[in-house]
């Protein structure tokens, strides 16, 4: 399993020296709390009308025709089933630019799995912006979606999720230091979250006449990125976890309480996320060597209002590229892969305890959710559902290291394809259903930097309504080129 990095954080998968914990003791355990709201600090109003573009024709249902049998059952990979070489979807020829690729808002389906694929950006010979992976980068209902526009990112736009169409332009907060850290709400589909100095911003896109921003939460001290990775707010939209003073908190918007205690990321770049429960704040990518690589899971106790001080290490086999998933059997995991000895992508419970652990007993513990081939399915990318009726679902792309530019209009034919090479997949976690949508068709990937932001890196709305990602389509220049493509789900 080989390795990526984020390119404006170094934290891909890269290990860091392990923070010193300073945390406030209290004790484990879960609870309730309910308190008055709290009203907004400020109001300002800013931005420029609503952009409304003329629609697009919208997909037919997306249901793939991909449905293969859960791996752990059978413990054999599925066939091997390779894009098209020629024809009007040649892996060397079909691009943007070719006659009948697919223009802004249309679709195409996907002549292998049967997925509904549309597009959704046009950004010509630019570098991609969006930093989409593993925090919801739609929003509550799979509706809108962020974008980041322009040589440098400075342009923060909001699409449709179906035609790509710009609903809100020169957004704020979607440029600078902390643009990486934008959320969607959990609840409200038309409210998304920034950071400014020391507050939580909240923007209200359906405000009229113009949307309307207003200080969600004024902290003790300026915040800090929190790596731009997966979440940090709960699935009722009540919880939040911030970072500043180099550690991550827990407040409470509804009795407006921070919590005690804190967690300090094992990545002093990397993320500290909050589970879709709200019962866990969660780092990954610590400093110990495998099979011990440090991933940490801490008790939120609402009762008593504070984190709990002693962490449970519940991974030691990979970095930080994965997703937390409150499945409905109760149960918290991280969904992620092995970088050891296999390829595999597994369902890491993260109340059990790894530390010491071999890789064969850490993998015993767990479940494995999708086979790889060693050295050659490379890694990838995991998304998960953080609320309604599919919650149980996470997606996953599959990038493969050893797939180099074709040369446009020449046949293509592959060395050796494997089992979900350059594929969109879709995982349920409890009934282990496995549903192959299509080939992202993003090449060239290497570790290198400049090459991250052609990485397919998928996300998904907070109700797994639709699903991201980004794919160059084969187009070497300019380096890190690639537009955002979308599906619906199921």
């Amino acid at each position: 399993m080989r390795k990526y990095m984020k390119a404006q954080s170094s934290i891909g998968h890269c290990l860091a020296l392990l923070a010193i914990l300073n945390l406030v003791a209290c004790g484990s355990g879960s609870g309730s709390s309910s308190g008055p709201s709290s009203g907004p600090s400020s109001v300002s109003s800013c931005g420029p009308s609503p952009v409304l573009p003329a629609t697009a024709p919208i997909p037919p249902a997306n249901r793939p025709t991909g449905l293969v049998h859960p791996p752990n059952k059978s413990n054999v990979l599925p066939p091997s089933i390779p894009p098209p070489m020629v024809g009007q979807f040649g892996y060397n020829f079909w691009s943007p630019g070719v006659a009948g690729f697919p223009a802004v808002g249309e679709f195409y389906v996907d002549p292998v799995f049967g997925g509904t694929v549309r597009r959704l950006t046009d950004i010509g010979s630019l570098q991609n912006q969006d930093d989409i992976y593993g925090h919801h980068w739609a929003n509550a209902d799979g509706t809108l979606v962020f974008s980041r526009q322009g040589a440098n990112g400075e342009i923060g736009r909001i699409l449709d999720a179906t035609t790509g169409r710009v609903v809100y332009d020169h957004q704020l907060g979607m440029s600078g230091p902390t643009a990486i850290d934008i959320a969607w709400d959990a609840i409200d589909p038309n409210v998304y979250y920034y950071y400014s100095g020391t507050d939580l911003m909240r923007r209200n896109l359906a405000a009229q006449p113009q949307p309307i921003d207003t200080i969600k939460k004024r902290f003790p001290a300026v915040l800090e990125s929190n790596g731009g990775s997966l979440n940090t707010q709960d699935r009722s939209g009540r919880y939040f976890t911030v970072r500043y003073g180099g550690n991550n908190k827990v407040w409470d918007s509804q009795a407006d309480i921070i919590y005690s205690g804190a967690v300090t990321p094992l990545n002093p770049n990397g993320w500290v996320a909050i589970t879709p429960d709200g019962n866990y704040l969660v780092t990954a990518a610590g400093f110990a060597g495998p099979p011990n690589i440090e991933h940490y899971s801490y008790p939120i106790n609402h009762g008593s209002n504070c984190i709990g001080s002693t962490p449970t290490q519940f991974w030691g086999l990979c970095g930080d590229h994965g997703a937390l998933i409150s499945a409905s059997d109760n149960k918290n995991y991280f969904i992620t892969h092995n970088c050891q000895h296999d390829a595999n992508t597994y369902r890491v419970d993260i109340t059990l305890d790894q530390s010491g652990k071999t890789e064969a007993e850490q993998i015993a513990a767990n479940r494995l959710l999708l086979l790889g081939e060693f050295n050659q399915t490379g890694d990838g990318h995991l998304s998960a559902v953080s609320k309604g009726p599919n919650q149980d679902w996470v997606f996953a792309d599959i990038e493969t290291l050893d797939d180099p530019f074709g040369i446009p209009g020449t046949p293509f034919t592959p060395v050796a394809w494997a089992p979900y090479e350059q594929e969109i997949v879709a995982i349920n976690v409890t009934t282990l259903e496995v549903w192959r949508y299509a080939h992202h068709r993003s090449r060239g990937l290497d570790t290198s930097g400049a090459h991250y932001y052609s990485q397919p890196r998928i996300s998904c709305s907070w109700d797994g309504s639709v699903v991201l990602w980004t794919s160059n389509f084969n187009i070497a220049a300019p380096v890190g080129y690639a537009d955002l493509y979308a599906m619906s789900f199921p």
